[in-house]
């Protein structure tokens, strides 16, 4: 199962994302698995041009795990790419409910 949060700040903005898991085997085997390919190129894409950018106010990647946080000062630029970034992962969410998971979490800060 692949869990994602949407990380928001107080003032509803979104400051970052966490992924973590992997998508069931059943739909297909490492380096095959076109849920898991999708996830990861949507988030990796993302974190890869906000990093490019020094916009990042911190990362923690290792398997099956990535979350970073946009630097406060940055987010309100970066609102397109992270509810794109939002709207993808729900999508991927509504069809395939039973090997990916999404929720919003508040954050401080």
């Amino acid at each position: 199962m692949i869990y994602s949060k949407i990380l928001k700040d107080l003032g509803g903005k979104i400051a970052g994302i966490q992924l973590e898991g992997h998508s069931p085997k059943d739909l297909g085997s490492k380096g095959e698995n076109l849920l898991c390919a999708g996830v990861s190129t949507l988030v990796q894409s993302a974190h890869s041009y906000l990093a490019s950018q020094g916009s990042l106010e911190s990362e923690t990647k290792r398997d099956g795990y990535l979350e970073f946080l946009v630097m406060k000062d940055q987010r309100e630029g970066y609102q397109n790419l992270l509810s794109m970034v939002e709207f993808g992962l729900k999508s991927l969410a509504t069809t395939h409910s039973q090997a990916i998971s999404i929720q919003d979490e508040i954050i401080k800060g």
